[in-house]
């Protein structure tokens, strides 16, 4: 996952509308844009924390794309490009339902007048996301907020406090995987 500068985005989706014009095959491993606000960048760090805090280590591989360290550094990394971006604030605000905003930005969404484009807003990032970072962070938010007694061990204190919250985010990300796969 990597933050986009819009003429950077501009470029990722003129290149993938061109293949799509073509009718060129897209292969899975391909590359989309998406917008990530602060809250996702932490609800995903935190996810990843509950996950290797919750799960057998044993058992990690059988339910995550991942292994324990990976997840330790994927959190570590989430985190400290939340706040490369947004600053050193940690989330002094609630999660909050308006705050989930993970969308893909695709040609349409960029070129649309009204909504001023694929521009973020101001709490708001463009990243260029594959299929395995998605399934990643996707992951992580599933179990940590679906809590399955059968992969995840109760734990004294959880890092991802709102499960409404953590819906919304699994929900938008499942939205976007879908539309990945489905293109490719």
């Amino acid at each position: 996952m990597h933050v986009l500068s819009p003429d950077e985005a501009l470029l990722m989706l003129l290149a993938d509308d061109a293949d799509e014009q073509a009718g060129e095959p897209l292969n899975e491993d391909r590359e989309i844009v998406v917008a990530l606000s602060a809250q996702d960048l932490l609800l995903m760090e935190l996810s990843l924390r509950d996950v290797v805090a919750g799960m057998d280590r044993r058992e990690f591989t059988d339910h995550m794309p991942l292994d324990v360290d990976a997840a330790l550094s994927w959190a570590d990394d989430l985190r400290l490009l939340r706040r490369g971006i947004f600053g050193e604030e940690e989330s002094a605000t609630p999660l909050s339902l308006p705050a989930v905003r993970a969308r893909r930005i695709d040609w349409a969404a960029w070129a649309r007048e009204d909504t001023g484009g694929g521009a973020p807003r101001q709490d708001e990032a463009l990243f260029r996301v594959s299929g395995v970072d998605l399934g990643v962070v996707s992951s992580a938010v599933r179990h940590a907020t679906d809590r399955d007694p059968a992969v995840m061990e109760q734990v004294d204190e959880r890092h991802m406090t709102d499960d409404t919250v953590g819906r919304a985010l699994d929900a938008s990300l499942r939205s976007i995987a879908w539309n990945l796969h489905e293109r490719a």
